[in-house]
């Protein structure tokens, strides 16, 4: 009785100090000014907590995200240190805490990555990298080392540690991580159109789906291990299906002769079908939502889906990620924060890009024969090069966690 006690009394002191917690950090929107120019901070609480800033002087505006908790700090900046070179101008901010330092730029009046100045060798910014030095920021770098592997040429360099890339060849996959390349064979035919298939955690997923009968068999490719396992669905889906997305390691799967939408568990191997009272289940932005069996049949809903907003571009590529919003114009793309939508930021530029997507923070690009990968820190980065990818793209590449 009294260990019973002791656990009901630990039980509800952990509860009050987490609500205490929760009390103590507080988001916050604070505006003040350093070195003549002014800040504005938002602090967020959700599972990461950080720092929208957004610095502007006169014309020149800058927004960046700063992934970093600070104990909910206001002020987190003590100084800003400018750097001009004709029509560049950089800054660098300097924190209160010890916090890795970045350089922002706006080339014109507008901002750039610093990506983008050194893929363009703007002199301006090599004048002002010098002056720099003492701040040991670290800019984006690239290899092009090559691997050949069987028909592919992967940049092995290039791939971040915590991510898995997957090219279909039609019979099985490639697997391409920074440490190891594996093929496997999961087909006995050519598979041309692989529209059923999906990643989760390390694994490839391919729904089989050549049977007029509908889809039963599913494939699991660990990329870990690379091994090969099935397993058969308790329901029978049409072949007239399609996968909405992945959210919390569920494949969620709309069935569209059925009219029904199901959650695919590969762990426990279950299929359920979600019944919510008549409502069918969306995400936007990981956001959680539900819509009429009337609204949700009117048209596929994947969840990564491009959005339309025309008071940011009249492009319909656009992607809504956290707080940002993503867009492709005339060979580039560009990010924009959701209450600071007239200054944007030029991330990349690259000829014939075919698709692109978001995936976490990464922007994954496919332009000519080749898949890249976009982030700020790391930059442009070439990933795997095939003559195939010059004819045959579509549902051909697929990035995955490990």
């Amino acid at each position: 009785m009294e260990k019973i006690k002791r656990l009901i009394l630990v039980i509800f002191l952990l509860i009050i100090v987490y609500g205490c917690y929760k009390i103590m950090i507080k988001e916050h929107h604070f505006t003040y000014k350093v070195n003549k120019y002014k800040v504005q901070e938002h602090f967020y609480i959700n599972k990461n907590h950080y720092y929208d800033i957004t610095i502007n002087k006169k014309n020149n505006n800058y927004t960046y995200t700063l992934n970093k908790n600070l104990s909910k700090e206001k002020v987190i900046i003590k100084s800003i240190k400018t750097f001009k070179s004709n029509n560049l101008v950089c800054i660098v901010p300097i924190y209160k805490k010890d916090i890795e330092l970045n350089i922002y730029c706006n080339l014109d009046n507008k901002q750039v990555s610093n990506d983008y100045l050194l893929k363009t060798y703007n002199s301006d910014f090599k004048i002002i990298k010098k002056k720099i030095k003492k701040y040991k920021i670290k800019l984006p770098s690239t290899s092009n080392t090559i691997t050949n592997y069987k028909k592919l040429k992967v940049f092995k360099n290039n791939i971040l540690n915590n991510y898995n890339y997957y090219i279909w060849n039609y019979k099985g996959v490639y697997s391409l991580s920074k440490n190891k390349l594996n093929y496997k064979k999961i087909l006995n035919y050519d598979l041309y159109d692989n529209v059923m298939s999906t990643t989760v955690k390390e694994y490839f997923v391919l729904f089989e789906n050549n049977s007029v009968n509908g889809i039963k068999k599913v494939y699991l490719y660990n990329s870990k291990n690379n091994k090969l396992t099935s397993f058969k669905l308790d329901k029978i889906i049409s072949k007239d299906s399609y996968i909405n997305g992945v959210v919390d390691n569920l494949i969620y799967v709309t069935d569209k002769k059925e009219k029904k939408e199901y959650t695919i568990n590969i762990f426990n191997k279950k299929i359920t079908q979600v019944d919510n009272n008549l409502k069918y289940i969306i995400y936007e932005n990981n956001e959680k939502k539900k819509l009429s069996k009337s609204d949700y049949f009117m048209e596929n809903q994947y969840f990564n889906k491009f959005i339309v907003d025309n008071k940011i571009t009249s492009s319909r590529e656009l992607i809504k990620v956290g707080n940002y919003y993503y867009y492709y114009e005339n060979s580039k793309i560009y990010k924009v924060l959701d209450t600071n939508i007239k200054n944007r930021t030029l991330l990349l530029e690259l000829t014939d890009i075919k698709e692109w997507t978001v995936y976490d923070d990464m922007i994954i690009i496919m332009a000519n024969d080749t898949v890249y990968s976009y982030t700020e820190k790391e930059g442009l980065r070439k990933i795997v090069k095939s003559n195939e990818l010059k004819y045959n793209y579509k549902n051909i590449y697929k990035v995955g966690k490990k």
